[in-house]
């Protein structure tokens, strides 16, 4: 009966209007942010290191990664989307910008969805891309996902943030930030962490400890940042 009332759903005018509305909206809309605003990054060496010398895994948090995601598509790669409608919407505007996708959660698909991603990686030798505490939270808390695929494609794990001067911020599990035109725009690149196989799942969870200690100290960097443009305002 569920399955019934989605394929209903997607078979309605309104929603094939929406599918088809909104990506345009969002591409259009990161465009003009990109334009409007002035981006100072944090860490860059790393972008020069690793990022435009060899397929990497970029590890954002869920609340702050709408520019990040905007920014990475200059790097051909693949990125996970869950199955569920609005992630349909998503889905598409992720595509509008050239990236590729694969379809699951941690609640859905997930695991067949790594995999996929996994395969498009090592066949293409694409980037890929993950919110490492979606898609339930709790928020800025890194899963095991991203270091599986570090383990799977030999890529390193670069985790990537921002944060904005102007913005909306939602009630949401992640506090999600919609950054607004003309603003400036922080970003950072953290350390990147290889991941050797082999390892044992002790050795397996440290990593991704230390990921997450990494995220979170850049994720300060880039907030504290914020603070000092404003207050110099």
């Amino acid at each position: 009966m569920a399955k019934d009332r989605k394929t209903e759903k997607g078979n309605r005018i309104w929603f094939k209007l929406i599918l088809f509305l909104i990506p345009r909206m969002v591409s259009g809309y990161f465009r003009l942010v990109d334009l409007t605003s002035r981006k100072i990054f944090l860490n860059r060496e790393y972008e020069d290191a690793v990022c435009k010398k060899r397929p990497f895994a970029c590890a954002c948090f869920h609340g702050t990664m709408l520019f990040p995601v905007y920014y990475c598509r200059r790097y051909p790669g693949v990125v996970m989307v869950s199955r569920s409608w609005d992630g349909e919407i998503i889905d598409r505007s992720i595509r509008r910008m050239g990236y590729d996708t694969t379809r699951g959660s941690s609640s859905k698909g997930g695991k067949e969805a790594l995999w996929e991603m996994i395969d498009i990686i090592n066949e293409r030798k694409y980037c890929s891309g993950l919110a490492v505490d979606a898609p339930r939270g709790p928020s800025r808390q890194v899963k095991i996902g991203i270091v599986v695929v570090a383990k799977e494609t030999g890529q390193p794990v670069v985790p990537f943030v921002s944060w904005a001067t102007r913005k909306i911020q939602f009630h949401s599990w992640d506090s999600m930030i919609l950054p607004l035109p003309f603003s400036t725009i922080v970003m950072a690149f953290g350390k990147p962490t290889e991941v050797k196989p082999g390892l044992n799942n002790e050795e397996y969870e440290g990593i991704r400890q230390e990921i997450e200690s990494e995220m979170l100290r850049i994720q300060e960097q880039v907030e504290q940042k914020v603070r000092e443009i404003i207050v110099g305002k």
